[in-house]
């Protein structure tokens, strides 16, 4: 339809043309949906700003409900590969855009939240450093455990961290993008913080080593850390499966073996040695630990085990994965049991009683947490009598 428009009259004004327009008008409207991603399943009652930001934001297979296969992703990879592909994951699942991070984090929030923890963690090495705390750590404690093991742990953060690379550019949706690259970053965070927490003790001992050096050879040839660097290399290079990655890495791994290392040895044990530095990190790491499983556990257990179509199945793989994984896991906690022989024992916190005591914390946390939820049948007493065999 054509109007025109003589003489400088307009539509709004001039009778004729106004009813000529109201003429055209249709009498339905021509897009009956007026709210914005109506297309998007909100978590919740409504959409929230999580979820207008990161979901449906990204390049994703086209294949995939809601998927965008556009971007300046590769479009093969040497080989044939596509930039996606089904067979990148045993999983299955009836809408991998389904994923919510539980505390709705995305980019700017997180940058937002590592601020505020540097600098409050400025302010905490201040007032240790003028306090003159670190006089009262025993030095074994110091020189061995914090100097050497402390920073071999931060190779097995460090080699989680890389573990997720093949995992954010593999996974199958925009959430699962944004979590898996945040759980990763948190881990070299974790890092970052045991080696700023040796280059702070250097400032403050002379004669405290600051190089990586050692640690690195403690963990690259020492026998208390074999299992966990074995374990940890396999987790990174053994599988292309990106579901399997995190699986074994964040519902394994880190809850059993990353949790008796961070929780139950060195935060525990530290004060009972006169180190009130450590603990101040280890927490911080342990409130990564805490965001991580709410999102794995939305991963696996809300949105895969419970997959309408396919939860049976997908539950089944990961008991199989949780077979694969837990004796090489118990494995690494077998040969870290080695460094109790490092310190001095203290009845009641290092000795026997006190392990087992840890341990079965442990693995009863893990059970009720991680087994369970997939009916996945365990001996945890078992599994702590065989991690105490490799006591010294």
């Amino acid at each position: 339809m054509t109007i025109e428009v003589n003489g400088g009259r307009r539509g709004l004004t001039d009778p004729e043309i106004a009813a000529v327009i109201m003429a055209a008008v249709p009498d339905k409207p021509l897009e009956t949906q007026r709210k914005m991603n109506y297309f998007m399943k909100p978590r919740g009652k409504r959409i929230n700003e999580y979820e207008v930001l990161c979901c449906y934001s990204q390049p994703t297979p086209d294949w995939i409900p809601g998927g965008l296969d556009w971007g300046d992703w590769t479009q093969k990879f040497h080989g044939g590969r596509p930039s996606w592909s089904n067979e990148s994951t045993e999983m299955r699942s009836s809408d991998w855009l389904a994923h919510r991070d539980p505390a709705f984090r995305w980019h700017a929030l997180y940058v937002k939240d590592k601020a505020e923890e540097w600098r409050y963690t400025d302010r905490f090495l201040k007032a240790y450093s003028a306090d003159g705390h670190v006089r009262s750590i025993d030095p074994v404690w110091r020189d061995e455990v914090l100097g050497d093991y402390l920073g071999a742990f931060g190779f097995y953060e460090y080699g989680l961290f890389n573990a997720h690379s093949s995992v954010v550019r593999d996974c199958l949706g925009d959430t699962l993008r944004m979590s898996s690259a945040m759980i990763g970053l948190d881990k070299v965070d974790n890092a970052q913080m045991i080696q700023a927490e040796r280059t702070f003790l250097s400032k403050l001992v002379p004669g405290f080593p600051e190089s990586t050096d050692i640690p690195k050879q403690e963990w690259t040839k020492g026998a208390i850390f074999k299992g966990a660097r074995e374990l940890v290399q396999d987790i990174w290079q053994a599988t292309y499966d990106w579901n399997e990655i995190l699986f074994s890495g964040h519902m394994i791994c880190d809850p059993i073996f990353g949790q008796f290392v961070r929780r139950e040895f060195f935060m525990r044990l530290s004060s009972y040695y006169g180190d009130n530095l450590t603990p101040f990190f280890i927490n911080q790491m342990q409130l990564y630990f805490s965001q991580t499983k709410g999102i794995t556990t939305d991963m696996f257990h809300t949105c895969l085990g419970a997959d309408v179509e396919f939860g049976d199945y997908n539950n089944r793989l990961m008991r199989a994965w949780a077979n694969k994984w837990l004796p090489r896991t118990v494995d690494a906690l077998k040969d870290f049991m080695a460094i109790y022989a490092t310190i001095p024992e203290i009845k009641g916190v290092s000795d026997k009683a006190a392990i087992e005591a840890a341990l079965v914390r442990v693995f009863a946390d893990w059970k009720r947490d991680f087994a369970d939820p997939i009916n996945f049948k365990v001996d945890t007493n078992a599994l702590v009598k065989t991690v105490l065999s490799g006591l010294k």
